[in-house]
């Protein structure tokens, strides 16, 4: 829990709007348009938990039904400071006592009003991450930078420093940026680095579209550092007015060893692979997503671990190879034999020594698609655990080929990486 949450009393409401479907007045029967009933309370941000809006004193016409569940609520803070609260639910108020109410608060935007998700007030969506330096930084500041796929020779690293940027979809910028920042005071001059992820747009965009997109680029670096990220801090710019999103923040690992997707060494790659990975979230992200979440550390092995796995093999083979499968399960063992072959050539896939049938007959049985009496090579203890981390590499080089990787340049994310660890750990086999 954080030790220090951020607390905001302040002034509370539902802002008056207009209907977006037949663009009429939408009124509250407790206010009017400027004249919103407004009710003093306490926001509170933790960080790592919930955050809370505490409403004081209300009376008793107050209509309780409307302020149950709300996408947005507004506040202004003692020192005249705008909020604008996202998805705001009713957690508790003692019946007949209107003294506190208690709700729950999804997102909290601090610094500006806005009506929904889907309006488009900013042009530029400033992303910090703990170990973005882990992956693009270390040992780049005085390499390159990358710009549209091209490199340049860095002759001023205290400017600010693009490694990459690149259009993703038109109208729209990812960059990936080092700057400094600097603050004076009284004894000294403080200097710090910090490495950000950029969302830069021609046209300003939905606030629910940088939100999704702030989703993909944490996916992709969670691949790239094989473990998972999350982001620190984002921020919203636009007309040189800054605003701050106060979220629940989710775990990031200190990936600790060398990355997986090895940023010098496949650098001219990176803007089409962020391309192609922007290209294909949709398809791409659950089957990702169970990757990641199988790297979490201190998570007890169990069966269903090994079937998240399993099964995400198939959802890649069926959505990146060979949609015609359909459900046919039978065929499963012939997909494994498919994703197997294509990685021939990689030096940790041909060290798992994966045996189709009995992975096809392991995933058959702990998802009962055939009676428990039917012949079968399942594995189970100890031996389903290494057959797990055995698919996790396949998995991990399925993902790698589908952001357009050649053999040869999996083969380079995988040397002196947390594949090569996994490698070095499997047990010794007697052919």
């Amino acid at each position: 829990m954080t030790n220090n949450p951020q607390i905001f009393h302040g002034e509370w409401w539902i802002p008056a709007r207009k209907d977006h479907d037949n663009q009429l007045l939408f009124l509250h029967p407790e206010r009017m348009m400027g004249h919103e009933r407004k009710y003093t309370g306490t926001l509170t941000y933790h960080g790592d938990q919930d955050s809370t809006l505490e409403l004081f004193r209300i009376p008793s016409d107050f209509h309780v039904k409307h302020y149950r569940q709300n996408d947005v609520i507004w506040g202004k803070d003692a020192n005249g400071k705008l909020f604008t609260l996202f998805n705001v639910v009713m957690k508790e108020m003692k019946m007949g006592d209107f003294t506190c109410t208690k709700f729950v608060v999804e997102l909290i935007l601090m610094g500006k009003h806005i009506l929904s998700l889907d309006d488009t007030c900013f042009n530029r969506c400033i992303v910090q991450f703990p170990y973005l330096r882990n992956w693009a930084f270390q040992d780049n500041l005085s390499f390159r930078k990358i710009e549209d796929g091209y490199c340049h020779t860095l002759k001023d690293i205290s400017k600010r420093e693009y490694l990459v940027n690149t259009i993703i979809e038109d109208g729209i910028n990812w960059i990936i940026r080092d700057r400094c920042t600097q603050k004076r005071t009284i004894y000294d001059l403080i200097i710090n680095q910090v490495s950000e992820f950029v969302i830069e747009v021609h046209e300003n965009i939905s606030f629910r579209k940088y939100l999704k997109q702030v989703n993909e680029f944490s996916q992709f670096l969670s691949v790239a550092l094989f473990s998972e990220q999350s982001p620190s801090g984002i921020h919203f710019e636009n007309d040189n007015q800054t605003s701050e999103l106060l979220f629940k923040r989710g775990n990031s690992v200190d990936p600790k060893v060398s990355t997986l997707i090895k940023f010098k060494k496949l650098n001219n790659l990176v803007p089409d692979m962020l391309r192609k990975w922007h290209e294909c979230f949709e398809k791409v992200s659950p089957i990702s997503g169970y990757l990641v979440d199988s790297l979490r550390k201190g998570k007890l092995f169990d069966t269903p671990d090994f079937l998240i796995i399993a099964q995400a093999l198939d959802g890649f083979h069926k959505r990146f190879v060979n949609k015609r499968d359909g459900r046919d399960v039978r065929k499963y063992e012939e997909q494994i034999e498919v994703l197997v072959s294509q990685f021939k050539d990689v030096e940790a896939v041909k060290k798992c020594k994966i045996n189709p049938k009995v992975l096809s007959d392991s995933r058959h049985k702990y998802s009962h698609l055939y009676p428990d009496e039917e012949k079968s090579q399942a594995v189970s203890g100890s031996t389903l655990f290494w057959l797990t981390e055995k698919c996790k590499v396949l998995l991990t080089c399925c993902i790698l080929s589908m952001l357009g990787l050649s053999n040869h340049e999996i083969n380079l994310c995988c040397e002196q990486s947390p594949i090569s660890q996994i490698i070095d750990s499997l047990p010794l086999e007697i052919d």
